[in-house]
C-alpha cells in the first residue's frame, strides 16, 4: 500500500511523535507514572504552548490519569509523558500519584517494619 492510500488532504500535516518532544523520550523532571493523576493549575495563562499542550491543559481541568490523557489526545504515552513533564516544569499542571499507590506504599512500609521487628 502506498502512502497516498493512508494520507489525504483532510488529514492535514503529519508530525512525527519525536518532533513533538524535540527528540526527547523522557521528561526533564522525574518520570511520570502511567496512572499518575494530572490536574491543570488554576489561574495561569500560558503563552508559548504547542497545540498538543493546550489540548492536555483542557483535558486536565479535572483530575485525569496520564493514560486517559494519552487516549484523549491520541498520542503515544511516551510523548504525553514528555509533554506533561514540560507543563509540570512550567507550573501549569500538578502531577501526583494515584491514591491507591500511596495506600499500597503505606501497607508495604508497615509490612517491612513488621518484618524488621521479627
Amino acid at each position: 500500500m502506498s502512502d497516498a492510500e493512508w494520507l489525504d488532504e483532510e488529514a492535514g500535516p503529519v508530525v512525527p511523535a519525536y518532533a513533538l518532544t524535540q527528540g526527547r523520550v523522557h521528561p526533564y523532571s522525574k518520570e511520570i507514572d502511567l496512572v499518575a493523576i494530572v490536574v491543570a493549575a488554576a489561574g495561569l495563562t500560558p503563552s508559548n504552548l504547542t497545540p498538543e499542550q493546550w489540548v492536555i491543559l483542557n483535558l486536565c481541568t479535572r483530575a485525569t490519569s496520564l493514560a486517559d490523557i494519552a487516549a484523549g489526545i491520541d498520542l503515544p504515552v511516551g510523548v504525553v509523558r514528555v509533554l506533561v513533564g514540560d507543563l509540570h516544569e512550567q507550573g501549569l499542571v500538578k502531577v501526583r500519584p494515584p491514591a491507591e499507590a500511596a495506600e499500597r506504599m503505606t501497607v508495604l512500609n508497615e509490612v517491612l517494619n513488621g518484618l524488621r521487628a521479627l
